[in-house]
C-alpha cells in the first residue's frame, strides 16, 4: 500500500511550542528553554508577554534587543507573542483601564521584537465599539497583527474581523477550546479562513471532565486539520503548539511534533 504526501500550498506549517509552559512548570528561563526545543528539532517559539521578566513593562529598548538576539542566535523564529490576560479583566471598570493598556503595552512589545502577532483572548462581545477600535488603531500603527481568541463567541468574532477587514486584526483558534465547546476545530478553520491570522495545535478529550491531552490523543482529526490550515488564506505561520496544561510539555511537544509530521502523509 503506498504512502502518499498531502499536496500541501506553501504555507508555513512549523510548530511553533509555546515557552511559557516549559518556563513554569520545569522552572527553566526562556534561553533554556529554547535550547530544549531547539534540540528536539524545532525553529519556532511562541512567547508570553505576562511571564516574569518579559512583561513589557519590565524591558526596556536594551531589553527587547536582548530577547530578540536570544532567539536569533539559536536560529529560533519568534512566531508570535501570547498576552494572557484574563477576560473578565475587560469587562470590570476598575480593571478595564489597565487591560487595555497592557494590551496597547504588549502590541508595542510585539513591534519591538520585530513586528510579531499579539495572540489576546478578548469578550468581544461584551466590549465597546470604541475599546475594540482603540485596540485595532494600536496594532495598526504598529504594524503588528491582533490575533484575537473568542471560541465561546465566534459569531461575534468573525462579524468583528469582517467588518473591519484590516490586516491588523484577525481571529487565532485553539483546537481544544472549540473542542471544548462542541464545535468542529476544521469546521472553524474553514469558516474564518480569509481573517484567521494564527492557529494553535492542541487537543482536547471529553470523557467523564473535559481535559486539555497530548495532541493525537484526542478528539481533533489532526490530518484533516493540518489540510484546512494549508488552505486557510489568511492565515500566518508557523503554527502556534500550545502546551497549556500538560503535565510533561518537553514529552508532550515531541509527540506532538511526530503527529504533527506523520499528518503530512496519507495511506
Amino acid at each position: 500500500m503506498a504512502v502518499m504526501a498531502i499536496l500541501m500550498h506553501g504555507t508555513n506549517l512549523e510548530l511553533a511550542p509555546t515557552i511559557a509552559s516549559v518556563v513554569q512548570q520545569e522552572r527553566r528561563g526562556v534561553a533554556r528553554a529554547l535550547d530544549d526545543f531547539v534540540a528536539l528539532g524545532f525553529v519556532s517559539a511562541q512567547l508570553d508577554a505576562t511571564l516574569p521578566g518579559i512583561r513589557p513593562r519590565e524591558l526596556d529598548r536594551t531589553a527587547r534587543r536582548e530577547l530578540a538576539a536570544a532567539f536569533a542566535r539559536r536560529g529560533v523564529q519568534l512566531a508570535g507573542l501570547d498576552l494572557s490576560l484574563p477576560r473578565q479583566h475587560y469587562l470590570e471598570s476598575g480593571r478595564l483601564d489597565r487591560a487595555v493598556s497592557a494590551t496597547v503595552a504588549g502590541i508595542k512589545l510585539a513591534a519591538d521584537l520585530g513586528k510579531v502577532p499579539l495572540n489576546i483572548a478578548l469578550p468581544v462581545e461584551q466590549l465597546g465599539d470604541d475599546i475594540l477600535a482603540a485596540m485595532v488603531e494600536a496594532a495598526d500603527g504598529h504594524s503588528v497583527r491582533l490575533a484575537v481568541h473568542a471560541e465561546d463567541q465566534l459569531q461575534a468574532l468573525g462579524h468583528w474581523v469582517r467588518d473591519v477587514d484590516l490586516p491588523a486584526l484577525g481571529a487565532a483558534i485553539d483546537p481544544a477550546a472549540l473542542i471544548a465547546n462542541g464545535l468542529d476545530p476544521v469546521a472553524v478553520v474553514h469558516e474564518l479562513a480569509d481573517h484567521l491570522t494564527i492557529a494553535r495545535l492542541s487537543d482536547c478529550r471529553r470523557n467523564a471532565e473535559l481535559r486539555r491531552c497530548v495532541v493525537g490523543h484526542g478528539e481533533l482529526d489532526v490530518a484533516t486539520y493540518r489540510v484546512a490550515l494549508d488552505l486557510a488564506t489568511g492565515r500566518t505561520g508557523p503554527v502556534v503548539l500550545d502546551l497549556l496544561g500538560l503535565d510533561d510539555p518537553i514529552t508532550a511537544a515531541t509527540a506532538a511534533k511526530t503527529e504533527w509530521d506523520r499528518a503530512a502523509f496519507v495511506v
